[in-house]
């Protein structure tokens, strides 16, 4: 192991360091946590959107029902698609708002079909306009609540029937 130093508020504290080129920073609000943009350009990139204007404001929409949708992919296009995908799986580790998207397209790594490809261009159009976030963990009283949130889809997808269950646990704020 390499030790790069410490983050923190003393005097011989680092302020701000990259670990697996994540960046995390001490600030006066708070800890700043911003993932590896670089997966979220390569996403965009592979899939041709690097000069298109057309974005979209949410990661993923629930599939519909046009027959076109289920004819599988070309080889070549269905490994370009499982790896873009297990990028997009990487990435959404640290960015909850393509979670449930990224999941989603998970779903389709074994038999990719049309369908899938175009709500992995969707994901791409999403990330287009949303390379960067930043995460703010502020500085927060010592507290022992723990609140948890919960929400199924029974047998929401269309197609298997398969039900989709998740969750969000926070500890103070966070």
């Amino acid at each position: 192991m390499k030790f790069r130093g410490r983050i923190g508020p003393g005097p011989k504290d680092e302020r701000s360091t990259r670990l697996l080129n994540r960046v995390l920073e001490w600030t006066e609000d708070g800890i700043k946590y911003e993932p590896d943009q670089r997966h979220a350009d390569i996403i965009v990139e592979e899939l041709g959107l690097s000069n298109t204007k057309k974005q979209v404001f949410t990661a993923g929409v629930k599939e519909g029902e046009d027959p076109e949708d289920s004819i599988p992919l070309l080889d070549r296009d269905a490994t370009i698609y499982r790896a873009l995908v297990a990028r997009g799986n990487y990435l959404a580790q640290d960015r909850s708002d393509i979670q449930h998207a990224v999941k989603e397209l998970s779903r389709g790594m074994a038999n990719p079909t049309v369908g899938h490809s175009k709500a992995l261009k969707r994901l791409g159009r999403y990330l287009k306009g949303r390379r960067r976030t930043v995460t703010l963990y502020a500085y927060q009283e010592s507290t022992t609540e723990v609140t948890v949130w919960t929400d199924t889809d029974f047998a929401g997808c269309r197609r298997t029937r398969k039900s989709t269950t998740g969750g969000v646990l926070t500890h103070g704020s966070h």
